[in-house]
């Protein structure tokens, strides 16, 4: 599934309406002319919907080509519910992967495993980012920090 926000939607939806129009690909400048868009702010649309494998967008030509159009969406409102969302993702993602952590060392997983597992795993998360994750999860109580003789541990 792929989140993509208003804007971006207005674009996909317009190509598969027009789809017997433009069967393999669209002009950029047809695109802009009927969703009226800024130049700046096209650019910025193709470029992300084209990070996302949904379309090709080449600059030389202006042809908006398609890649995967029937990718299952997710369309939230602006860019700043995009982050939200994506936080929130992080956070389920994490939080599975504490869930791993923990249950192989008996519900009790040192600090620096835990945080190892989150900054040099698959999620690759930064320091700043970690901290944040694993507060957030303790604020919604579905992480405890123990204190023990030997330093700090979490359990679930």
């Amino acid at each position: 599934m792929q989140i993509i926000t208003n804007d971006e939607n207005k674009i996909i939806l317009f190509i598969k309406n027009n789809l017997d129009k433009y069967p393999e690909k669209v002009s950029y400048d047809e695109i802009r002319g009927v969703l009226d868009f800024s130049e700046t702010k096209m650019v910025d649309l193709l470029d992300s919907l084209q990070q996302k494998k949904i379309i090709e967008y080449d600059a030389s030509t202006k042809d908006v080509s398609y890649v995967n159009l029937d990718v299952d969406l997710e369309v939230v409102e602006n860019q700043s519910e995009l982050k939200k969302y994506m936080l929130n993702k992080t956070e389920e993602d994490a939080y599975a992967i504490i869930n791993e952590v923990i249950s192989k060392y008996d519900n009790y997983a040192p600090r620096y495993i835990l945080e190892g597992a989150l900054m040099y795993g698959e999620l690759e998360l930064s320091p700043k980012r970690t901290y944040n994750i694993i507060v957030s999860l303790e604020n919604k109580q579905l992480l405890k920090r123990v204190e023990k003789v030997d330093g700090e541990y979490y359990t679930i």
